[in-house]
C-alpha cells in the first residue's frame, strides 16, 4: 500500500509508492554495468571525505620484536583523503486526467508503472554515461595500452589472450591484488569471442566449435565477473538525426573490486549513495494531483557521486576493434 511521507527535499506532503519503488529498486536494464564497476556504498551525509590508507605502509615488513620491559614499537601509517558530494539526480513525468479517464483502472496503473520504469532507465543511462566517461579516460586508470593489432581481424596478428593477460599481470604486480573483474565494450567483445586464438583455446584447434561466451571467458581468466557493456546512447541532439553508439567503445577494463562494497575495502571505483531517513533513494514519489495542470506527477530520484578511489587497481586495454 502507499505510505504518506514527508521528504525534506520537497517541502510538502507526497505519497511514496512502496510496491512500485521496490519494482524499480530490483530493476536493472540489460547491458548496464555501472554498478559493477562502481559498486554502491551507502553514506549518511551528502558530502564527506573518503579516507585512503597507504598500501605501502600496510604491507611493509616492520620490526615487531620487543625487548623485555619496554613498550611495543609504535606503528603509524600515512593517510590521505578525497572529497565526495552526492548530487541529486531526478526526473519526473505524469499521467494526465484525460489519460486516466480514458483508461481502465488496471491499464492506468500499468501506465504509471511504465513511466516510472522509463524514468529509471534514463537515470541508469545517465549513471552509465558518467562512469564510462571516467573509466575510458587514461588519466583515471592505473595503466593503459592500445593493442598492437586489432582483434576484429579474426585471422590477423592480434592476440586478445596475450593483451588481456598483460593487463592482468600489470595490475597484480603493481598492487598485489589480482584483478577480479573484466568489462568488454561491445565491439571489443565481438572481436574477442570470434578470434581464432580464443576459439582454439576453448574448443580445441580446428574442431569447428562455436564462439566464446562470458562464462567461458570468466573461467579462462579466473575472474569473478566478465561482462559485456552493451549500453548504447544517442549522441544526436533533439530534432536532429539519431546517432547511436556504444557508450564504452572498443575497450576492455580490467580491474579489482571487492565482492561486497565497503568504504574500508580497496576498489578501483565506488558510487557513494546518500541513504538517510527522508531522502529518496531510487524510489517512486507520487505527487498530489495538480488541479491547474490536470494531472498526477511521478518522480524518481537519488543522490550519488561516482569516484575513482584506487586507479592503480585498473588497466584499460584500448582500440581492440
Amino acid at each position: 500500500m502507499n505510505k504518506k511521507v514527508h521528504f525534506a527535499a520537497t517541502g510538502r506532503d507526497l505519497y511514496l509508492d512502496l510496491p512500485l519503488s521496490q519494482t524499480i529498486i530490483d530493476y536493472r536494464q540489460d547491458g548496464m554495468i555501472a554498478d559493477l564497476i562502481a559498486p554502491v556504498v551507502n553514506v549518511s551525509k551528502q558530502s564527506g571525505a573518503i579516507i585512503e590508507f597507504s598500501q605501502g605502509d600496510k604491507w611493509r615488513i616492520v620490526d615487531d620484536r620487543r625487548a623485555p620491559n619496554t613498550h611495543a614499537k609504535r606503528h603509524t601509517t600515512d593517510v590521505s583523503s578525497q572529497l565526495y558530494y552526492c548530487n541529486n539526480y531526478a526526473l519526473m513525468d505524469g499521467v494526465t486526467i484525460e489519460d486516466r479517464n480514458n483508461a481502465d483502472p488496471i491499464f492506468a496503473m500499468r501506465e504509471i508503472e511504465g513511466k516510472a520504469l522509463r524514468l529509471t532507465d534514463q537515470l541508469f543511462l545517465n549513471w552509465e554515461n558518467r562512469v564510462s566517461l571516467q573509466v575510458t579516460s587514461t588519466s583515471n586508470v592505473g595503466s593503459s595500452a592500445a593493442v598492437s593489432s586489432v582483434w576484429s581481424t579474426t585471422e590477423g596478428d592480434g592476440n586478445p589472450l596475450t593483451d588481456l593477460n598483460t593487463a592482468i599481470d600489470n595490475v597484480r604486480y603493481a598492487t598485489g591484488y589480482r584483478p577480479n573483474r573484466m568489462i568488454f565494450g561491445a565491439k571489443a567483445w565481438d572481436g574477442f569471442r570470434r578470434h581464432k586464438n580464443v576459439r582454439n583455446l576453448i574448443f580445441g584447434v580446428n574442431n569447428g566449435g562455436g564462439y566464446a561466451n562470458t562464462a567461458q571467458a570468466r573461467e579462462v581468466f579466473e575472474m569473478d565477473k566478465v561482462e559485456v557493456a552493451g549500453t548504447f546512447k544517442n549522441t544526436g541532439e533533439e530534432n536532429i538525426a539519431d546517432a547511436f553508439s556504444n557508450i564504452w567503445g572498443p575497450s576492455v577494463l580490467v580491474y579489482y573490486a571487492p565482492l561486497t562494497a565497503s568504504r574500508e575495502k580497496p576498489s578501483f571505483m565506488y558510487s557513494y549513495r546518500l541513504a538517510a531517513p527522508g531522502i529518496p533513494n531510487m524510489q517512486v514519489e507520487r505527487h498530489p494531483y495538480d488541479s491547474r495542470a490536470k494531472g498526477d506527477d511521478i518522480e524518481v530520484s537519488y543522490y550519488q557521486d561516482e569516484k575513482v578511489v584506487g586507479k592503480r587497481f585498473s588497466f584499460l586495454v584500448q582500440s581492440c576493434a
